[in-house]
């Protein structure tokens, strides 16, 4: 009987023990699927894996998610679970090459070793890189507010993307930012009409450039149209007038021009616009287009003079794509300031006893002024130079040189991807400064004699298979990446 009892004892204990938790690592159990977020998914697309863990047990545990394809490792973050809690584990994989792979993920405990929880297999597609295309398809010019664009951006099948448009003034020295905005791309062609204004001296082409958003494509793209003309002998010139010569406010001014075209390219028909010194319109006319080795003489006729003084005119023969301008310093002349000669004495005494009471009342204002000045100066200069500070953030570029013609190139500071030098059309690829921070990192090594390993930047303890190594590991700590290597 006995021994009967006894038998039975170990019966029981060798049918319960499989399911018997033996450690705090075996209290922590799967509670769902693993999930994929963010698909679908495309080359350099980020891959978020998910899975929420209980902890049964009775002490407090630390677990991460770890994913694995194609022997490169992902390890989530470490995270404490209370007793009786269920907790999200996170992993983040880049996809960097297309196609169907297998997901391998393990639910790894972390005590005084790594030891694996639960694990399973899965599937994730990724496809191609999507493609971001920009066109510039017009240029238009108004006098009164410069520039505008007709532009369009194209992306290739796949999900809606966060992108930045940046439109540029390019001049000899620098690339001028005239807009920039954010967008969500659907896939296909969205266009926009943009207002730019007026372009700086020297301008002779505006630039679009896209840039995407948490996201990457292959080439950062652009596209560019001229403004100013590549025909280095048009003219325009005064050839008599004006007519008065010193014109009175509402005068109508006559003045004959030149215009010469004496390259080798015919340019079209045009206009001639003339602006004072304010920039006020005082005129638009029309201009016949003019051959190779030829010239004209147009008569322009301002029907109303607006300057009281003396004012720089500008005159500017816009055709095609091509600008070329000229000024006339004039002299106006106002006839409310013409006095006729007159036989009326004057008292000079009470001139100057006026001229006495006058000062005092001017200096007496200006002891006023000057004091309220002095209250507000401080604020006023903060003020200012807080302005000049952001502008300065705004505008903050950095120095490249064209690998070609050395040609030194302004960018923004932060800017990484496809640069197109203006002068030789060369297209060379422009990273920012961390490059050599990520290259470093990407070099690092580390290599133990089991399956747990150390991170080589911080202290954090990671778990790479040992029989899959050479293999890459990322640190779910510092997220660098390193070889983990065999000993």
């Amino acid at each position: 009987m006995r021994v009967q009892r006894r038998l039975t004892i170990i019966l029981v204990i060798v049918f319960f023990l499989p399911i018997t938790s033996i450690s705090a690592g075996d209290s922590a159990t799967q509670t769902g699927d693993l999930i994929l977020r963010n698909g679908p998914w495309h080359v350099g697309d980020e891959i978020e894996f998910s899975i929420l863990v209980h902890n049964g047990g009775s002490d407090t545990i630390s677990s991460f998610l770890e994913i694995e394809i194609q022997g490169d490792y992902s390890n989530g973050s470490s995270i404490q679970i209370e007793p009786g809690n269920s907790v999200e584990l996170k992993s983040i994989y880049v996809g960097l090459e297309s196609g169907i792979f297998a997901v391998n993920w393990t639910v790894n405990e972390v005590s005084e070793n790594i030891t694996e929880t639960f694990s399973g297999i899965t599937e994730v597609m990724i496809s191609e890189q999507q493609l971001l295309f920009a066109e510039v398809y017009s240029v238009d010019y108004d006098y009164e507010n410069g520039y505008s664009i007709n532009w369009g951006a194209n992306l290739s099948n796949g999900k809606s993307r966060l992108i930045n448009a940046g439109i540029y003034f390019v001049t000899n020295e620098d690339y001028v930012l005239a807009s920039q905005m954010d967008l969500i791309l659907e896939p296909g062609l969205r266009t926009s009409n943009t207002m730019l204004g007026i372009a700086p001296d020297s301008t002779y082409k505006i630039e679009v450039i896209l840039t995407p958003i948490d996201w990457t494509t292959s080439t950062i793209p652009s596209s560019s149209q001229d403004i100013e003309s590549e025909i280095s002998d048009l003219t325009i010139g005064i050839a008599s007038g004006p007519t008065p010569e010193s014109p009175t406010i509402g005068d109508v001014v006559k003045m004959t021009v030149n215009i010469g075209n004496n390259g080798d390219v015919d340019v079209g028909s045009g206009i001639i616009v003339v602006a004072d010194g304010q920039k006020r319109m005082l005129g638009e006319f029309n201009v016949p287009s003019v051959k190779s080795g030829a010239s004209q003489t147009i008569e322009l006729t301002l029907n109303e003079w607006m300057s009281t003084s003396t004012t720089t005119l500008e005159l500017i023969w816009i055709m095609d794509d091509y600008i070329t301008k000229t000024n006339i310093e004039i002299v106006s002349s106002n006839t409310d300031e013409i006095v006729e000669g007159s036989t009326i004495s004057v008292n000079w005494m009470s001139v100057i006893i006026g001229i006495g009471l006058a000062l005092s009342v001017v200096f007496g204002v200006r002891i006023i002024s000057v004091k309220n000045q002095t209250e507000h100066k401080e604020t006023k200069t903060y003020s200012t130079r807080t302005q000049k500070v952001d502008e300065k953030e705004e505008t903050e570029k950095r120095s490249i040189n064209c690998p070609s013609c050395s040609k030194l190139l302004q960018v923004p500071e932060n800017y990484s991807g496809q640069v197109k030098c203006p002068s030789c059309l060369t297209q060379f690829s422009a990273k920012a400064d961390t490059k050599n921070e990520e290259d470093l990192t990407e070099e690092l090594t580390a290599s133990s004699e089991d399956d747990v390993i150390g991170c080589p930047k911080c202290d954090q303890v990671l778990r790479v298979p040992y029989d899959k190594r050479p293999a890459k590991a990322r640190c779910p700590a510092c997220k660098c990446i390193f070889n983990a290597l065999a000993i």
